[in-house]
Order: structure tokens, then sequence, then C-alpha cells
């Protein structure tokens, strides 16, 4: 069991959160539009990247990668994140943040699970309760920038509406993993603008236009070498 402290936002105000969880799950190929995911897949797989048997993916990862550090290391040069919504179930609640699902994009041609598994995962400091978003979810913006020679880059753009909703994915975690109980799931994320590009920053961003507020998942990164000494 692992814990880690969130700021509960609400329509009512602010409360600290302390959330206890079993499991760490990321969803790939997610995208809600059947053929531009397979379009991207068709992509990937020019680049090495073997194709999924089923789509969505489902990847368990190691409870400790979840950090909300403002930094960390990486091996090599080939590292990037992509901002993605973040279910959080707690106590028979479902939380949501932003994160960024940070893969190693060379170890993705060998193998993609293992690329899940040598990156930590980024989360921001905040949660809102998905009770309060239902009514607007599908318009709820998902930016992300990267700081690339120096210069900061919008990195990916578009809407909550462009990935699975939040009960499409709870279905099929019960359907092909069982009951997860209390466990933070990252959903799968929106297309990079113009391909992988790899950075020293990173910043993702949740907005809400409707209650008129914002998450934000920010991080560096150092990239380390990957030759022994």
């Amino acid at each position: 069991m692992n814990t880690m402290q969130f700021t509960l936002i609400t329509k009512e105000g602010a409360t600290p959160l302390t959330v206890s969880y079993d499991q760490l799950f990321a969803i790939g190929y997610a995208g809600r539009n059947v053929k531009k995911t397979q379009e991207h897949i068709e992509e990937l797989a020019q680049l090495g990247v073997p194709a999924p048997k089923r789509i969505p993916t489902i990847f368990q990862c190691s409870n400790l990668l979840l950090t909300q550090e403002e930094g960390f290391h990486v091996v090599g040069e080939r590292t990037c994140g992509e901002v993605e919504y973040v279910l959080v179930r707690y106590q028979g609640k479902t939380y949501v943040g932003v994160g960024s699902d940070h893969t190693d994009r060379e170890l993705e041609s060998q193998s993609v699970p293992k690329s899940k598994q040598v990156c930590p995962k980024p989360i921001g400091r905040e949660l809102w309760d998905y009770e309060e978003l239902k009514d607007h979810w599908d318009s709820i913006r998902l930016l992300s920038y990267q700081m690339v020679d120096g210069e900061e880059i919008l990195y990916q753009e578009g809407t909550l509406a462009d990935i699975l909703p939040v009960e499409r994915i709870l279905a099929e975690l019960d359907e092909r993993v069982g009951e997860i109980g209390d466990a933070v799931i990252f959903s799968g994320t929106v297309p990079a603008l113009g391909g992988f590009r790899f950075g020293t920053a990173f910043r993702g961003e949740m907005i809400d236009d409707t209650l008129n507020r914002k998450q934000v998942c920010a991080y560096q990164v150092w990239a380390v070498s990957e030759e022994e000494r």
C-alpha cells in the first residue's frame, strides 16, 4: 500500500486528501476515434513499435513510479512525457487529476510494457471530484508544453472528448483485471502536434473552463549517459 498527499478542489473549496493506493495502471491507445487510433498504431509500427494485441491496452506499473517530484533523472535522451487525465480511485470515490505518462521511446520499439516501467509517472498535487465534472466532461482541455533547445513549445492540444471516457476505462479494467479497489489510472493521451520531441522540461495542463479552474503537472528532466562509469 502506497500513500500520496493531494489537495481536493471542489465547489465548496480546498481540503487536504491523503490517498492510499494498491495499483498503478497506464492505459494505452485510448483514443475515442478508432480510425485515428489505428492510424497512430500504424505510424508507430513504422518506427518499430510493436502493434498491440488489443485496444485499449492496459499496462500495470510499479507503484513506486508514481511521483510528485518536480524533476528526475532518466537514462538516455529519448524520453518524453504526455499529458493525461488521471483517475484516482479511493474508498469508493473517483477523483481526477492531471499527470504525464513519461516513457522511454527508444525502449518502446523493443517492448512497450518495459518502456512503461523505466521512467517515473508524474502526477499533479490537486484532484477534482469526478461527480462535479460529468456534465461538461468532454469540454475539459488538455495541453502540454516542452522545453526544447531552450524554447518552450506547445507539444499537445486536445480535449477529454479525444480520450475514452471514465466509465469505459473502468469497464475495461473490471473485465480484464478484475476488481481494482484503490488505484491510480493514467488515461491515455491526445496526439502530439508534431511527433515525438525530447526536451528538458515538461508541463501538462488540464483546464476546466466551465468551473474556471486548472490543474498543472510540471517537472524537469535530466538525461544521464547510458555509458558505464
